[in-house]
């Protein structure tokens, strides 16, 4: 009798401070989103198309390979273009290759998927229920949708500061709104921007999936 009562009030417990966690960490999948991060390190970074801090630390933490066929290629700009400052455009670009989609490998090439969870005292049949009720799969969701299929983190520099301005999206443009545009106005010279793009499967890269370096592409911004 003491154990019916004491599971599902463990349970209702952890599950209020993990649905407390959530809030403090979601992401909006809106097209123009600046999620939060996982540390100060990436609080600049804007967040579109439902892409996740989480998969951003996994790119990050992986070394770029140079493959011809899977870098990002701009379509817009042009190298070298002088941009009229009175409006931010729509920058564009596109798998060198065509391929757009998931790789056919869904092993996870960089982070291990999370392991099953261990129950918090061996011989405890109380916290072995309780694991089965707030397992792996409930942790994840707490940060929000995962990341699935290709993402690409955009970084924009001048030669006196490097990553100006970072943007992680799954979508092939990025627009920069008005405080982005605002930056990029402000840097005073030449602006180049590289894309890193990788292939996930549940905000982890897939076997093949990269990252992948891309093709930088340099402009100017009109006063």
């Amino acid at each position: 009798m003491r154990r019916a009562l004491l599971v599902p009030a463990l349970a209702a417990l952890v599950s209020a401070a993990m649905y407390a966690g959530a809030c403090g960490h979601s992401h909006d999948d809106g097209d123009t989103s600046s999620g939060p991060s996982a540390g100060p390190e990436l609080d600049d970074v804007i967040y579109e198309g439902g892409a996740t801090d989480e998969a951003l630390i996994v790119l990050l933490g992986a070394e770029p390979k140079d493959e011809p066929s899977q870098r990002t290629v701009f379509d817009a700009p042009e190298d070298g273009a002088t941009l009229p400052g009175d409006a931010a455009p729509e920058l564009a670009f596109r798998i060198a290759g065509g391929a757009q989609g998931a790789a056919p490998a869904l092993r996870r090439a960089a982070g291990d998927a999370p392991a099953a969870q261990e129950p918090a005292a061996a011989g405890s049949p109380v916290w072995a229920e309780l694991g089965a009720l707030l397992g792996p799969a409930r942790a994840a969701r707490a940060h929000g949708t995962p990341v699935n299929g290709r993402a690409y983190f955009l970084v924009f520099s001048t030669p006196e500061r490097a990553g100006l301005l970072r943007v992680f999206t799954t979508k092939l443009s990025y627009t920069p709104d008005a405080a982005a545009w605002d930056k990029l106005r402000a840097a005073g010279g030449p602006i180049t921007v590289d894309v890193t793009n990788a292939m996930f499967e549940n905000n982890r890269i897939v076997q093949g999936g990269g990252p992948f370096a891309g093709e930088p592409v340099t402009f100017s911004v009109e006063p």
